[in-house]
C-alpha cells in the first residue's frame, strides 16, 4: 500500500511501497509541491526505479525554479537504493 501526504508545514509524508504501478499518482502529488521541500521517508518501505524517476523529476523541476528538495529519515533498506545509485551526495539526504 502506497500513501503520499502533504503536512500543513508543507512536508511531504510518503509510506508504503513507491513502485511503477504508484510511480503516476506520486508525481501529480508531488506536481503540487511550488517551494524548498522535505520528504520524510521514515515510513517509505521500498522505492524502485520508477520512485526514483518520480523523485528526480521533482528534483530538477524544483531546482530549475530555484528551491530544493531533501529527503529524511530514510531506513536503511530505502538509503541504501540512493547511495547505489549514487544520488545521496545530490539529494541531500539525511
Amino acid at each position: 500500500m502506497f500513501d503520499m501526504r502533504i503536512d500543513a508545514d508543507g512536508r511531504v509524508v510518503v509510506s508504503g511501497r513507491l513502485d511503477a504501478s504508484e510511480s503516476e499518482r506520486a508525481l501529480e502529488i508531488l506536481d503540487g509541491v511550488k517551494g524548498p521541500t522535505v520528504l520524510d521517508c521514515s515510513q517509505l518501505e521500498y522505492i524502485s526505479s520508477a520512485g526514483i524517476a518520480v523523485i528526480m523529476q521533482t528534483y530538477k523541476r524544483l531546482l530549475a525554479a530555484g528551491h530544493s528538495l531533501r529527503l529524511e529519515n530514510l531506513t536503511p533498506r530505502v538509503r541504501n537504493v540512493f547511495v547505489y545509485a549514487g544520488l545521496d551526495g545530490l539529494l541531500g539526504i539525511r
